[in-house]
Order: structure tokens, then C-alpha cells, then sequence
């Protein structure tokens, strides 16, 4: 309980020789605040991600501007590595519904690809802000689903949002340039021609990350894609699977066209969702798998 007089508050701090313990001592009312505002800052956070969760307690998955429930009635359980609790619930996705999440992609990639580069960059920065503003709760899902060290969650989360600003800024560069070939570099040809090579989208990519950095290493593949022209389709990993919830949910809040970013969950998503990348022919090159690092 809180005095009238002050509140000591332990703090660790690091120096040159390793780390001590300091105690803070802060008035009363500055730390009254202070609880206050940490307060009401995390209700603020809960709010902003009250609309992913079903009455039922499970988290939705994401399909053309809209969170949904499955028709499967049918929900797969997130198990805490640390307690061995069911702490989470996710949505089963049947095959139709894949189908559906990969119809609203591709009919959306098209306006997409259409839309100039600054704003799609603009569309990325304000998820990073989104991502800043509400990180802990992603952090939290970090913490349970994979055993993350809460500082550890905490920072990929932030890196994550700092991934998204890099990506908008070197996107504008990178995609910005076209690069000219004179025809006499083919043989048999003279220097009477010019050629422009221009960079253009593949269509729709699926995005699969592995459990150890769920919402990074989901970063690195969607805000590429998203910035190179693409519509993405999330499949989250089984653990990590509410981070990457969370992680979409602020892709979702920055009001990107709807179809532009899914989400799909459930034990057969994965299946379901390769099915659907081995239906497209080669050359079409309509939906593509987005490379796993190493």
C-alpha cells in the first residue's frame, strides 16, 4: 500500500563493473501517478485489441477487412511451455474458409499494386506507430505462448516496429528505380535500343514464420511484400500464433484495403494453406511462399 509520504521503488542499474541495486524513493503521489498512468495505459491497449477475441474467449482470424469465427465451431488450444496451461484459443479455419482468405487476397493485389509507392510507405508507418503504442500485449503473448523473457518480448516487438519504418524507406528507394540496359549488351545487336527493367509484384505471398521470433521474423515477410506491391496471407505458427494475432491486428488498424493483410489459424491452415500455393500454375506466379531465413 501506498503512504502519504513516499513509495521505495527497487531499480536495477547497470555500470562498467556489473550491477547494483539502488533503491528510488519517490513521493507518494508522483508514484500514485505513476501506477495510474501504467493504468491506464494498459486498458487503452486492451481496448485497441478487444474487437480480435470471440465472446467465447477464442481469437479470430482475419479475412478481407474483418475478424471472424470459424463455421467449423471448432477452436485449437495454445499451451504455455512454462505452466503447461491452456492459455490460449485459436480459431480452426476449414479449407473453404483458406479459400476464401486467398480469393479476397488476390482480388485485392490488384488495386494494390496500384496504389504509389509513398503510400504504401505511409501505410507501413503508421503501422510501426500502432505497434509501439500497443506492444505490450503482443509482448505478453510472447511471454506465454513461447517462453520469452519478458525484456526479450518486449524488444522484438519494438525491433519489429522499427523493421517496418526500414522497410517503407528503402522500399521507396529501391522500387523507386528502374535500371536501363543498352541492347548491344545481346548478341548480335547494336546500340539502337534501350531497355527499361522495372520491379514488379508476384501477387499474393504467403507469409509462414517459425515459433522462436513469431512477430519479427512475420515482419520481415510482410512489410516487403505489402511495400513491394503484394497481398499477404499470414499462417502463424501454432506457437506464437496470438503474437502474430496481435502483430496483424495493428496492420489492420492502419487501415490498409481490405484483403491487402490475412490471417488464417487452426491445425489445418498450414496444409491448407500450402495446398493453395502448389494449385497456382509457375508461370502465373499468383501466390508465392515467402522464403524462412537460414
Amino acid at each position: 500500500m501506498l503512504s502519504a509520504a513516499a513509495s521505495i521503488i527497487s531499480s536495477q542499474v547497470a555500470g562498467q563493473s556489473g550491477s547494483c541495486l539502488t533503491h528510488l524513493i519517490i513521493p507518494g503521489a508522483a508514484a500514485a501517478a505513476q501506477i495510474k498512468n501504467f493504468s491506464s495505459a494498459r486498458a487503452s491497449m486492451a481496448e485497441f485489441y478487444e474487437h480480435i477475441k470471440a465472446s467465447s474467449g477464442a481469437y479470430k482470424y482475419f479475412c478481407n477487412g474483418q475478424w471472424l469465427e470459424s463455421s467449423s465451431g471448432k477452436t485449437v488450444p495454445v499451451t504455455n511451455p512454462s505452466t503447461l496451461h491452456k492459455d490460449y484459443q485459436v480459431q480452426a479455419c476449414t479449407q473453404e474458409e483458406v479459400n476464401n482468405v486467398f480469393a479476397a487476397a488476390k482480388a485485392a493485389q490488384l488495386s494494390w499494386a496500384r496504389t504509389p509507392l509513398w503510400k504504401r510507405a505511409e501505410y507501413l508507418h503508421k503501422v510501426a506507430v500502432l505497434m509501439r503504442q500497443n506492444a505490450q500485449p503482443m509482448a505478453d503473448c510472447l511471454v506465454k505462448e513461447i517462453a520469452k523473457p519478458a525484456k526479450d518480448a518486449l524488444t522484438e516487438v519494438i525491433r519489429s516496429a522499427d523493421l517496418i519504418d526500414y522497410t517503407a524507406e528503402e522500399g521507396l528507394r529501391s522500387l523507386g528505380e528502374g535500371q536501363l540496359l543498352t541492347s548491344d549488351s545481346f548478341p548480335g545487336q547494336a546500340r539502337n535500343k534501350l531497355c527499361l527493367v522495372s520491379k514488379v509484384p508476384l501477387g499474393v505471398v504467403l507469409c509462414i514464420p517459425p515459433f522462436n521470433y513469431p512477430v519479427n521474423l512475420a515482419v520481415s515477410k510482410l512489410a516487403p511484400a505489402l511495400m513491394a506491391g503484394n497481398a499477404v496471407v499470414l499462417k502463424p505458427p501454432s506457437q506464437g500464433v496470438v503474437a502474430g494475432i496481435h502483430m496483424l491486428a495493428c496492420f489492420a488498424a492502419a487501415g490498409l484495403p481490405p484483403g491487402t493483410v490475412n490471417v488464417i489459424t487452426g491445425a489445418c491452415a498450414r496444409v491448407s494453406a500450402r495446398r493453395q500455393v502448389g494449385q497456382q500454375s509457375p508461370p502465373a506466379a499468383e501466390t508465392r511462399p515467402a522464403p524462412l531465413p537460414g
